[in-house]
């Protein structure tokens, strides 16, 4: 099978399994007891977690096999899925939390290197943006239907909605086992350590990937939209018409993806179009705030997940034409590291600002016109300071 036939179906059945219980996360944190504001802090662990796990995992990653670490990762994100699905509190969403951070640090950055070498031993370096694209676009139709499957699991149990999540784990790491024989890994091997000097020299020496990093922990504002569009609209639209909401998510998702791939600017050029995908997630952000109903709310949800379905093939596209074959998974890592810093900060912040007040659409919407301003703002700063040149 081709790297990325093999790419595809990775990224199919984990979108799958964390598709079913992403329309019900909020209600379900809600129904074991937790605030708005403890929605915010258990989502801080789980960051903060991934931002430490980060660099050990990616010069693992480089240093012993790109194959195993994805595999670690699916295994670690199936236990915490099933330590959610029997939480019944404040420290055991933490503990789950806890677990799924470290399984996405052995997967954050690990995937796209692994992609980006193993279409360069095909050959086929030059259809990377294309790649990443087209994994958005199934990534987000296996959402799509997972979100509608997920709804439905959750009129019977909010709990059995992780169950998938382990299931689909189990299901990747057979097909990781007859499938993954060595297409991603570096052409070069190099150790951990040096995987990780030859990393920091590139990031400091580089002002594109200092902006591009910098453009990751402006994006890191979006976070506190994922922890509440499902508490904000379930009383509008009910438990079941969550999964039309996840419909409008899923419809500003797939053009966004069809629009990369059509890009036909240089690989490693993106910059210009960053900063349109930052402004555009900002502007659906501040309509749905403030807006009241539920038409012009959600509008803002699709021209939102317009602008961030575009970032992550951008930004990949971005970084991997700068990098070097032997350490693309620690220097994904590295970056991820510092980019998370927003998605770590973000809900720490919302947690204080809001400890005390009362769990309502109001504060959320409070917390989404802070949100959304910001990623306006930081857009227009950093399209004026964008690089001009690879």
């Amino acid at each position: 099978m081709s790297a990325r036939k093999i790419y595809y179906w990775f990224s199919a059945l984990l979108a799958f399994g964390m598709g079913c219980h992403s329309t019900i996360y909020g209600p379900f944190l809600r129904s074991i007891g937790l605030s708005l504001g403890e929605i915010a802090l258990v989502n801080v662990v789980y960051w903060v977690v991934i931002i430490l796990a980060e660099l050990p995992t990616g010069m693992l990653a480089d240093g012993r096999s790109r194959a195993w670490s994805l595999k670690m990762g699916v295994a670690i994100y199936g236990v915490g899925a099933f330590i959610y699905m029997l939480s019944i509190g404040f420290w055991s969403a933490v503990t789950a939390e806890a677990i799924l951070g470290i399984g996405s640090a052995f997967l954050s950055g690990t995937q796209q290197a692994w992609i980006a070498d193993g279409l360069t031993r095909e050959g086929n370096s030059h259809e990377l943006r294309k790649v990443y694209a087209t994994e958005t676009l199934i990534r987000t139709i296996m959402f799509l239907t997972a979100g509608f499957c997920g709804s439905a699991i959750a009129t019977f149990s909010y709990r059995l909605t992780w169950l998938p999540l382990s299931l689909a784990a189990v299901i990747i790491l057979i097909f990781c086992h007859r499938q993954m024989n060595g297409q991603g890994e570096p052409a070069e091997r190099m150790t951990e350590f040096q995987a990780f000097h030859a990393s920091w020299n590139l990031l400091i020496s580089s002002r594109s990937l200092k902006w591009v990093t910098a453009t990751m922990i402006v994006f890191g504002l979006i976070v506190s939209y994922n922890h509440y569009w499902s508490i904000y609209f379930e009383p509008k639209v009910g438990t079941v018409g969550l999964s039309w909401i996840w419909l409008l998510i899923i419809l500003g998702v797939m053009p966004s993806g069809w629009l990369v791939r059509r890009l036909s600017i240089g690989i490693g050029k993106e910059g210009f179009m960053i900063t349109v995908s930052l402004f555009l997630s900002g502007l659906g952000i501040y309509m749905i705030a403030l807006s009241s109903g539920l038409l012009v709310p959600c509008i803002g949800v699709i021209v939102h997940e317009f602008g961030r379905g575009m970032i992550q093939p951008l930004t990949d596209s971005f970084v991997q034409h700068r990098i070097g074959s032997s350490y693309r998974a620690t220097f994904g890592s590295l970056q991820s590291l510092l980019g998370r810093i927003g998605f770590a900060l973000v809900p720490l912040i919302v947690w204080i600002l809001i400890d005390g007040q009362p769990n309502s659409v109001e504060t959320i919407e409070l917390i989404w016109l802070v949100c959304g301003s910001g990623l306006i703002f930081g857009a227009f700063v950093l399209f004026l300071v964008r690089p001009k040149h690879t």
